[in-house]
């Protein structure tokens, strides 16, 4: 009997130690993924190991602050998260719209904008820039006006993103100072492939826009459908507005116009797409103009071993480049 009770202690304590260990092994894949903000109308979903690297790199860049431009602080940036993994997606997590600021995994458009978000957080608060001040910054360059309701909100055409940027005075596409021409390729690929995104796929695209935002929010519309036509009206937006491009054979006589730090958005020849890559302008050591950018490919944010120009000549998917300069 006594053996017996020792034999089931034993076991208890065994099963104990298993549903703890089990336990915590849950707790922590499920904090992985953190929500970090001390505003009670915002918060941003990151990864608990982006927090301490996004606030070493910003504390690197702060003795710089003043000497350096905009563009140089993004390289320096650039560089400390070289080999980080290129994962796509990351944005269309969960059902939910939410600021989502990673550096461990990232995309093209993701990577250049945070290296962007990481260089102006310095810029602007110095000494007192952090993680969460990052991911503000984030939001603003993210979000059309910096709203955070809906998939909508969202700004999905880097078209967009260059076009509010300019608005908010950060940025300044140069791509006719740089030899750029007209182009005319209208923008409309998601709501003419809105089948192919999880968030519109249920729209009912018969029926129409009920008008400006405050009267889209009465509508009896699903919510896809109201993202659907609140895209097309962005759509309809910046095709109204001329769109400029530097032909892949122009590239390289107006090369000595880019400045390492300048934004590269790769043209795309897909019909209805606007920009089909994203990347940073490096001057590299052997003078030749390259680029840092996470990429497909290599599936990790790399300096390439091509130059902005043979990259562009090299795709069939891309006829040339826009150039966008950080103020």
């Amino acid at each position: 009997m006594k053996k017996a009770t020792i034999k089931r202690t034993a076991y208890a304590i065994c099963f104990a130690f298993l549903f703890i260990s089990f336990s915590a092994i849950n707790t922590f894949a499920q904090n992985d993924t953190i929500k970090l903000s001390s505003d009670p109308d915002f918060y941003a979903i990151t990864l608990k190991k982006d927090i301490p690297v996004a606030e070493k790199i910003m504390k690197e860049l702060l003795p710089y602050k003043d000497t350096k431009t905009t563009g140089e602080l993004m390289v320096m940036a650039a560089k400390k998260l070289l080999g980080n993994e290129y994962v796509a997606g990351t944005l269309e997590e969960g059902d939910s719209e939410d600021v989502r600021v990673y550096l461990s995994k990232t995309d093209c458009i993701i990577f250049v904008e945070t290296c962007m978000n990481l260089a102006l957080t310095v810029k602007k608060y110095g000494k007192d820039a952090d993680f969460e001040k990052l991911c503000q910054m984030v939001r603003q360059s993210r979000y059309r006006d910096g709203m955070v309701r809906c998939y909508s909100d969202r700004i999905h055409y880097t078209t967009e993103w260059i076009r509010q940027g300019e608005k908010r005075g950060i940025l300044d596409d140069i791509t006719l100072k740089c030899g750029g021409v007209v182009y005319d390729h209208p923008i409309n690929f998601m709501t003419t492939h809105y089948k192919s995104y999880k968030h519109l796929k249920d729209a009912d695209v018969t029926k129409e826009c009920c008008g400006n935002e405050k009267e889209m929010e009465t509508c009896t519309m699903n919510q896809a459908t109201k993202d659907y036509n609140i895209i097309a009206k962005v759509e309809k937006d910046l095709n109204s507005k001329p769109y400029t491009y530097i032909p892949q054979d122009k590239i390289k006589a107006n090369e000595k116009s880019i400045k390492s730090g300048d934004i590269i958005g790769y043209m795309s020849t897909t019909k209805g797409l606007d920009i089909a890559h994203v990347a940073i302008a490096y001057w590299r050591k052997d003078g030749k103009l390259g680029f840092i950018h996470a990429s497909m490919g290599k599936m990790k944010v790399v300096i390439d071993e091509k130059t902005i120009a043979d990259y562009a000549i090299s795709s069939k998917h891309i006829n040339g480049i826009k150039v966008i300069r950080v103020k």
